[in-house]
């Protein structure tokens, strides 16, 4: 594996404690997975009224996950790296 592509996906990673920490305690989520718009809507609409909120607590692992993934693309790791990672 190469190390420099290692490094780069490291430090690009959504760290799923820290992202979980964050949901739990202020709400944010989205904004930590790049998506601005839908983390100002969450605000917004008060977690969808608690509604998206609940819908979030069961969501958000397989979305870390996703962006992860996206970012060990981005940073050209392939598939065999990914699922050494458990990515896949």
């Amino acid at each position: 594996m190469d190390t420099n592509k290692l490094m780069a996906y490291e430090s690009r990673k959504a760290n799923t404690t820290t992202v979980w920490l964050l949901f739990l305690f202020l709400g944010w989520s989205y904004g930590s997975l790049d998506k601005i718009g839908l983390q100002i809507l969450f605000y917004i609409t008060l977690g969808g009224f608690g509604l998206w909120a609940l819908i979030r607590l069961f969501t958000l692992s397989g979305a870390i996950k996703t962006y992860n993934r996206r970012i060990a693309g981005q940073v050209g790791l392939d598939n065999q790296e990914m699922a050494t990672l458990n990515l896949l």
